[in-house]
């Protein structure tokens, strides 16, 4: 007794498909035939067709695919952390009270373009039962709703393409052992080989390297990929690396908690800030944040202003591509570009996600428009901002890493980009490149003093290798040196407190404190702790730092709990010297030892 067939199937070049059939007894079952437009599947009164372009269906059934950024997502089903596919009926629809209306109309047809742009861009399912129950179909899609819905939406199946788990848990679910399950599977060949790419890349170096940009362009050139497709593809695979989901989720849970209540208070905007600073250092890219932003954050009330001067610039720029014609449809000349990269700065700055919503807004438009209309000119004019959006990204990226990540250098290939994309910059505008990705970093009070030094190095570089003064090979050099202070210092610091946590107070002189930095260096060197000869002033430093964290933990830091005035606090942290990061991690741990209110904590640094 057969009770699963499987059949493998192409409708086109690029769409594969697969279709598992389940039920009790398939021996004698007729359920297929070959029709002049393509492959017909059917059963009790259930029919789907299999196109060169699309599919045409008709009965009870539905469509099914894993979530991914730009598949429409029900607020009810982003709050529930264990839906993770995207359900619907044929013949349903959301109404007015936002509940589900069930018609007898369920005949519909989908062309593939449409089906791997709403849904996921890579794998799709398809399905439709026949049961043994007798009624209107709306009756019959609503009683499968009620009994497959839940299983559906949460099954890990869908992500893992386990076709006959997913077909037997429908089967399962309609609890008909009469009954029969159609599934159809159908795969978009070339976004899955742009998918997986992008995925084994990002896995290994948790960024995109230059000549990896060069294979992944190549290949969606080669497939005709739209950039809103590779966008969203990119956004999935981030977000679905280990690491980077638990951060994501963190943050989309304090969204949820805020959603509540429909407002978001300064507070939380804080917490929200601060996570995202901290994902820097996690090299976690801010467009998963954006995401989410865009998501729950756009109905919330935060703070009412006016359109901001940089968005409405911009959206004169993107409505320009559909307004003007001829060549100037889609010119995009020196002075709209700084417009556009400066809004692009001021929109991450600010977690401003209404630039990106903007222009995904008009890059998709665009996609409508060339597939359409076959006039391409649009998408063409696009290209060449794009580029310079992805300049930025890749040159943010690289410059914020080496920033904020501790022992971050960069290669010679790094360098050799960077100041690539400098020379296109600065064509743009003079000295633009140290305007967008210098000047503002150096003003970030999370910066840490190693961060900022490798920063300032790393610019002088490109100034000097712009004027034949130095290489790439000496430019990596000096920051692998910025590196090895860094280590260095980090190595002696945790030792010295380690080693002696109240020694400082006893070293009342110049001569003490030499006479302990002697002994010091020789126990350091004996233990292997540090390798090779250490500068003096490294260790004068750290004893001045440790004699600060002392003043600050001791004196300062009890008065403004006391006192509640974060002022002091601001002004310490200002002049100190101190990394932000770490002094933050001080206070933590003296709230934490002193079982402190953390709320107090909280409240000083709002």
């Amino acid at each position: 007794m057969i009770r699963e067939i499987k059949l493998l199937g192409k409708a086109n070049d690029k769409v594969d498909y697969t279709v598992t059939i389940m039920g009790a007894d398939l021996s004698n079952r007729y359920y297929y035939e070959s029709v002049p437009e393509g492959d017909r599947f059917f059963s009790g009164g259930n029919e789907f067709i299999i196109t060169r372009n699309g599919v045409r269906y008709m009965g009870t059934g539905g469509q099914v695919c894993q979530y991914m950024f730009g598949v429409d997502l029900p607020l009810k089903d982003l709050l529930r952390k264990d839906v993770s596919n995207r359900l619907v009926m044929f013949g349903a629809y959301y109404d007015k009270a936002d509940s589900i209306s069930f018609t007898n109309t369920t005949v519909g047809e989908e062309s593939f373009d449409r089906i791997f742009l709403t849904g996921n861009a890579v794998s799709n399912y398809f399905f439709f039962a026949d049961m043994t129950q007798k009624n209107e179909i709306r009756e019959l899609q609503r009683e499968i709703l009620r009994k497959l819905g839940k299983q559906v939406k949460r099954s890990q199946a869908v992500g893992a393409r386990d076709d006959s788990r997913f077909c037997g848990e429908i089967y399962d679910a309609l609890e008909d052992p009469k009954a029969f399950v159609f599934l159809f599977r159908f795969v978009n060949l070339h976004n899955e080989e742009y998918f997986t790419s992008f995925n084994q890349v990002y896995a290994e170096h948790k960024q995109i390297p230059p000549q990896d940009v060069e294979i992944l362009s190549a290949l969606s050139d080669l497939h005709e990929i739209p950039p809103y497709q590779q966008e969203r593809m990119k956004i999935d695979g981030m977000y679905k690396l280990t690491e980077n989901k638990k951060v994501v989720d963190e943050y989309k849970d304090i969204l949820i908690a805020v959603s509540e209540t429909g407002e978001v208070n300064p507070s939380e905007l804080a917490k929200l800030s601060r996570l995202r600073t901290l994902s820097l250092r996690l090299n976690i890219p801010n467009n998963l944040f954006d995401t989410l932003d865009e998501l729950l954050l756009k109905d919330m009330q935060i703070i009412e202003v006016e359109e901001p001067d940089y968005i409405r610039e911009t959206r004169a720029i993107c409505e320009g591509f559909f307004l003007k014609t001829g060549e100037l449809r889609s010119h995009v000349g020196p002075e709209d570009l700084v417009k556009l990269l400066k809004a692009k700065q001021r929109s991450m700055t600010n977690r401003d996600p209404a630039f990106e919503s903007l222009l995904l807004d008009t890059v998709r438009a665009g996609d409508e428009h060339a597939r359409d209309t076959n006039d391409l000119s649009i998408m063409e004019g696009m290209s060449s901002v794009l580029t310079y959006f992805d300049r930025y990204d890749s040159t943010a990226t690289v410059i914020n890493n080496l920033a904020f990540m501790e022992r971050s250098s960069l290669g010679e290939d790094s360098i050799r980009s960077l100041a690539g994309n400098m020379a296109v910059f600065d064509k743009v505008k003079p000295d633009f490149f140290k305007e967008l990705f210098i000047a503002e970093l150096k003003e970030n009070r999370y910066l840490t003093r190693y961060g900022r030094k490798k920063v300032e190095k790393l610019y002088e570089g490109l100034e000097k290798i712009r004027s034949g003064d130095s290489t790439y090979r000496e430019v990596s050099s000096t920051l692998n040196a910025v590196n090895a202070d860094e280590r260095t210092s980090m190595a002696i610091h945790r030792y010295i407190k380690d080693r002696f946590k109240s020694i400082y107070a006893e070293l009342n002189s110049k001569e003490d404190q030499e006479i302990f930095i002697q002994d010091l260096n020789r126990e350091i060197q004996a233990k292997g702790i540090v390798k090779g000869p250490i500068v003096h002033h490294i260790y004068e430093d750290i004893i001045l730092d440790i004699r600060k964290e002392s003043f600050y933990l001791n004196n300062l830091l009890p008065h403004i709990i006391v006192s509640r005035d974060n002022r002091v606090r601001e002004d310490f942290l200002t002049n100190s010297g101190l990394d932000r990061f770490y002094v933050e991690e001080l206070e933590r741990d003296y709230f934490d030892m002193n079982q402190i209110d953390m709320d107090i904590l909280e409240e000083l640094r709002k």
